[in-house]
Parts: C-alpha cells; sequence; structure tokens
C-alpha cells in the first residue's frame, strides 16, 4: 500500500541529508564516515517517532494494531505496546541497515569515484 516506501523514503532521506551536511563541512574520509554513521544512529532514531506516529497508524488500515503488536509478542511475547515493539525491534533493525549502507558504501565508493566524478 506504499507504507513500506514511505517509511523506507523518510529515513532514506534522513540519512543522506546527516551523511551529505557533515560530509560537506568535513570534505574528506573521515567526514564521510563520521557523517554516515552519525546518519544511521539519526535515522533509527528517527524511525522510532516516524514508525509511530505516521507509519504504523497508516498500517491500522490494512490491519488491526493488535494484530501488528500480536505478530511481535510471537517472537517475544514480553512486548505489551507499540512502543516497545519498535524500541525493541525496529530500532535496532534500522540502526544496523544504516550501518550496513554504510559498510558498502565505504566497500564501493572508491572503485565507482571516478564514475561519479566524471572522470571516465
Amino acid at each position: 500500500g506504499g507504507v513500506g516506501e514511505l517509511s523506507n523514503f523518510i529515513l532514506g532521506a534522513v540519512f543522506v541529508f546527516t551523511a551529505g551536511l557533515i560530509y560537506k563541512k568535513a570534505h574528506n574520509k573521515k567526514g564521510a564516515v563520521t557523517g554516515a554513521v552519525i546518519g544511521a544512529i539519526l535515522m533509527a532514531m528517527v524511525s522510532l517517532f516516524t514508525n509511530y506516529y505516521v507509519i504504523y497508524p497508516i498500517y491500522t488500515v490494512f490491519m488491526p494494531m493488535e494484530a501488528i503488536i500480536g505478530a511481535y509478542k510471537a517472537i517475544l511475547p514480553m512486548v505489551e505496546n507499540l512502543w516497545q515493539c519498535l524500541l525493541i525491534f525496529n530500532v535496532p533493525f534500522t540502526f544496523i541497515k544504516g550501518m550496513l549502507s554504510v559498510g558498502i558504501t565505504l566497500l564501493i565508493y572508491k572503485p565507482l569515484s571516478p564514475v561519479l566524478k566524471g572522470r571516465v
């Protein structure tokens, strides 16, 4: 229904904006890594709020909140509410996803740099 795509766009924008802003101030490898890591952290933090206040309320149009929380409870029975579900599952997942993006970027940037800078 486009909900996941909306979430991915919002969080991707947070990641890229943060990383780009820091890299613009410190235009070197350390600045790029610092910006990307801070971008991953902010992306994870923002995901808690965007999921809680925007994304999951939209999901409830398709599925009742009890069913959503029930799916989380099937994995970890101690969770009681959406906030806990997001904090325990979604925030760490989003951070790991961001850090994987950092790692992949570090691996492929150097070989792609001439292409990106138009020197091919």
